[in-house]
This record gives C-alpha cells, structure tokens and sequence, in this order.
C-alpha cells in the first residue's frame, strides 16, 4: 500500500521562510495543530491525507508541481501481510 509522508526538514525551511509556526498555519488553514504534528511524526504509519496535503499546500503557497517538494510516496504491507519466514 502506498502512502504519502512529508519532508520533515523541508516543511519547517518553508515554515521558516513564510514566517508561519504550526499554529499559524493551522488558523489559516483549518487544520488542527494535533494533525500538522502527528503528519510530522516519522513514527506515524497512516500517513498524511489528501485533505490535508491539500490544505498545507495551499498554506504554504505550493503548487500541484511543487508536490514533490514537501511530499513523498512510501509503500508498506498492511498489519498481518508480511510473508512469514521459511524454516
């Protein structure tokens, strides 16, 4: 399965350049503060959702081109999918 994550390093560099913290950004763009973090979190195995790749990056000033600059596709097998070791 296929899964969207963000650059964690290139979030907060555009964060830093538009002057914005997480709680600007979640009151310009309706989301909560909880889900931005938990979007950021590297132990996070959800993934981030289409509403809100589309939210930040539009709270960013990104474009559909500029998906790849703050996104990245990650593909993992559901719980209970991993083939099992051969004895």
């Amino acid at each position: 399965m296929t899964k969207v994550f963000i650059k964690k390093d290139k979030f907060n560099d555009l964060l830093k350049a538009k002057g914005l913290t997480i709680y600007k950004l979640s009151g310009q763009t309706g989301i909560a503060p909880s889900t931005i973090y938990r979007s950021l979190d590297v132990g996070n195995s959800k993934g981030v959702g289409g509403e809100t790749i589309a939210k930040i990056s539009t709270g960013l000033g990104l474009s559909e081109s500029d998906f790849d600059k703050l996104f990245f596709y990650a593909n993992s097998l559901p719980k209970g999918n991993r083939k099992e070791e051969s004895k």
